[in-house]
């Protein structure tokens, strides 16, 4: 588990005003609490000190109030609590849980540090407390965390993720699917077909962020066609915004995909998107119909039925256009350049009976340099 970390506090004077009030509503009974209790001080920590600022992710506020004596209170009323930030978030009332007052705290999509004060009755106020924001990735390497399940929850179209393991309002993955019937999938003429989009980024780390596309024609799993891309530079966890008739995802490097809505058909960005291929024959069905037509650098993976990580039986080489068939090794496609690489699978990922499925270069630096060795070219500077 990850252990709290204590907030930075910084001295009393704001250099900008902190405008933003969010007071406690009354939804515990009066006479519950102690009305003669007087707090000389507060003091408050959060959970998490750096948040990835996806309009979903939150963390949790600890405040501990004391008296005269130094003496720890609980039995002040909630809703004599107030927070004060100096940007918009979305705050929940404070709420007493053995002994400390806690608020869950969620910034909105991008949105910048967070500096907040709490304060009793408008007469005892906390030291600042910052909170850092940010779409970077938290960190080079995994774990990895072991979870013995995954949480989902829907936010409108799309479906966020996370591990067992990781702390409550942290997000690991988003997910959208296109279920027709529309040009792309051709749901009413087979009813189990679809194409989902699954945005990967594991303990926010740089490591594993992915994005794994599936295309189904029958219920029949071992029949799914599958194709991982990885984005490089990856300068950014994936992030999703939900407008009015679109949702747009800026990609680990700065690119974007935009879909429709109400469809998720791609119609706008990086890839150029064709039908879910309908073909009965598996062996001869295409890999998910998704043409990479940005400036970064690409790495393609396909399989039938698997992990694309895994080593495939498939003897036919993934092709050196947009890596649309085949599945035979790895495609790492320059956008910037228009250069082809075709590397083994094994270069990436360990064999299962050696190691996990982890990606072997944590770090773009590792990566880069793996490039240059092997494919005559390196990572843009997008």
């Amino acid at each position: 588990m990850r252990f709290f970390c204590m907030l930075f506090l910084v001295g009393c004077t704001s250099v900008l005003p902190l405008k933003y009030k969010y007071h406690s509503s009354s939804r515990y009974l009066a006479g519950n609490f102690n009305e003669e209790r007087v707090v000389t001080r507060l003091e408050g920590q959060l959970r998490e000190p750096v948040i990835f600022s996806s309009g979903v992710d939150s963390t949790f506020l600890y405040v501990r109030l004391y008296d005269e004596k130094n003496q720890l209170i609980d039995d002040i009323d909630p809703n004599d609590l107030t927070l004060s930030t100096n940007e918009d978030v979305e705050a929940k009332p404070f709420v007493l849980k053995q002994g400390i007052y806690k608020s869950e705290i969620r910034p909105r999509v991008k949105g910048r540090d967070i500096r907040m004060r709490v304060d009793w009755q408008e007469k005892i106020l906390s030291q600042e407390i910052y909170l850092k924001t940010t779409i970077a990735p938290l960190k080079n390497e995994l774990t990895p965390l072991h979870h013995e399940f995954v949480h989902s929850l829907n936010i409108d179209e799309v479906a966020f993720s996370r591990g067992s393991s990781s702390p409550e309002g942290v997000t690991e993955g988003f997910s959208l699917e296109n279920i027709g019937d529309n040009k792309i999938v051709k749901e009413s003429k087979y009813k189990h077909s679809q194409r989902s989009f699954n945005f990967d980024y594991l303990e926010q780390a740089r490591q594993n962020i992915l994005l794994e596309v599936e295309d189904q024609m029958v219920e029949d799993e071992s029949q799914t066609m599958h194709s991982v891309f990885m984005f490089f530079p990856r300068k950014n966890l994936p992030l999703v915004e939900q407008l009015t008739g679109t949702i747009n995802v800026t990609l680990p490097n700065g690119e974007k995909i935009i879909f429709r809505k109400d469809t998720k058909e791609i119609v706008q960005g990086v890839f150029l998107e064709g039908a879910v291929d309908l073909q009965r024959d598996p062996v001869k069905r295409q890999f998910p119909h998704l043409r990479y037509v940005g400036k970064g650098v690409v790495l393609r993976v396909n399989s039938r039925g698997q992990p694309p990580q895994l080593p495939q039986f498939d003897t036919n080489k993934i092709d050196l256009d947009y890596g649309i068939q085949g599945a035979f090794d790895v495609l790492i496609m320059n956008g910037f350049t228009g250069q082809r690489c075709r590397r083994p699978r094994l270069d990436f990922w360990d064999a299962p009976e050696v190691g996990s499925s982890e990606f072997k270069y944590p770090s773009d630096k590792e990566f880069d340099l793996y490039l240059k060795r092997n494919c005559g070219f390196g990572l843009p500077k997008l």
